[in-house]
């Protein structure tokens, strides 16, 4: 039982000290996942998606599970990173929430971001 206190207290801790993206990223995943993952399987192959309008069909079907089972993770490593980088003045906190853009921790599949370079 120790054990699992233990943890449960570190895993606890680990999730308080870190930043805004990251808790965000990790707590909405699965929607998100479930969401944009079909996004961006789309995204990166429109033109065989408008030649075989059925991919559509398929990629519901396939990548919404994948995404909703994989959208934490994700969620919790683009969390990092946004953190990271708003940390060291490349992009900024209004830029991650308030915005569907690349760099948005609501499209956690989107796994490249272009930065805010001053």
């Amino acid at each position: 039982m120790k054990k699992y206190l233990c943890m449960a207290l570190i895993i606890l801790a680990g999730v308080l000290y870190t930043g805004c993206a990251t808790v965000a990223g990790t707590a909405s995943g699965i929607p998100m996942g479930a969401i944009d993952a079909p996004a961006e399987a789309y995204r990166h192959n429109r033109e065989a998606f408008d030649n075989y309008p059925i991919l559509h069909g398929v990629n519901v079907l396939v990548m919404v599970p994948v995404g909703a089972a994989t959208g934490p993770l994700f969620g919790l490593g683009k969390g990092i990173a946004l953190d990271v980088q708003c940390a060291i003045g490349h992009q900024s906190y209004s830029n991650v929430f308030n915005s569907y853009g690349k760099a948005s921790i609501w499209r956690p599949w989107t796994l490249r971001w272009e930065t805010d370079r001053k």
